[in-house]
């Protein structure tokens, strides 16, 4: 049986992040998948980098608890999907505290080259925003965002082959007018699909 976990950072457990992260599990168990959610808040997670993660950094210490608790569910995961808004045109702190904790050498990639724990795995990154996609791709936040996560994080370090920026647009925050939750209630269903498709 295919697993995944998806990953959502919103401060507000009934927020638009949620649904979509609910939506992709959804999918993914109808085509017979098991699927897991790790929502960053109420799981308590700390985004902050401290000193004992810079001691397993520098080979001097252990990895933190906290964070090998994580990484044990990224590790047995055959698809990971990460899902959150885009703030100030890249991910909010929580979601780079999980690539700077988390995501890290001795377990996402290995200083000798040979491939860390998330090689060969499929990564879906879901982000939310309140422009449209056409003007993240031609303004070329789109483009930085493309490189930095899919290109040089998981492609180059971890090894990701199957990684794709799949983008949840053109949302408005609290807004209620019937057209705008009947466009973001189809992005939903299309989430709902991609993870379907990756059971």
């Amino acid at each position: 049986m295919s697993t995944a976990l998806v990953i959502t950072s919103n401060p507000e457990h009934n927020s638009l992040t949620n649904a979509a992260g609910r939506a992709f599990a959804e999918g993914f168990r109808t085509k017979g998948g098991d699927a897991e959610t790790l929502d960053l808040y109420e799981a308590g997670f700390n985004p902050v980098y401290t000193t004992a993660d810079r001691a397993h950094y520098l080979g001097k210490a252990d990895m933190p608890e906290d964070v090998a608790a994580i990484q044990t569910r990224l590790a047995e995961a055959d698809v990971i999907a990460l899902v959150f808004p885009v703030y100030w045109y890249t991910m909010p702190a929580m979601v780079k505290g999980l690539f700077d904790r988390v995501i890290c050498r001795g377990f996402a990639y290995n200083a000798d080259g040979t491939p860390g724990a998330l090689a060969g795995k499929t990564v879906r990154v879901i982000m939310l925003t309140g422009g449209p996609e056409s003007w993240y791709r031609s303004d070329g936040v789109g483009e930085a965002l493309d490189n930095q996560i899919r290109r040089q994080t998981f492609m180059k370090y971890c090894g990701v082959k199957d990684v794709e920026i799949v983008y949840v647009d053109n949302l408005s925050m609290g807004d209620d007018d019937p057209a705008k939750r009947e466009a973001a209630a189809k992005q939903l269903d299309g989430i709902r699909k991609l993870g379907a498709s990756l059971a």
